[in-house]
């Protein structure tokens, strides 16, 4: 199994209450779907500075 990082993010409980919501509609956990969004945004970042170069 390849090595995780681990991250502790703080989010308004508002954020929190909608995230797992969305998780829950989803069959996933929590854990798994900020791992997904995060690497949505990392890979739409890496995207955007690529053109710009």
């Amino acid at each position: 199994m390849k090595n995780r990082g681990r991250v502790t993010a703080y989010l308004p409980e508002e954020i929190q209450k909608a995230l797992e919501e969305w998780a829950e509609e989803e069959s996933r956990s929590l854990s798994s779907l900020a791992t997904y969004l995060l690497t949505q945004a990392v890979k739409e970042r890496q995207q955007q500075k690529e053109k710009q170069e």
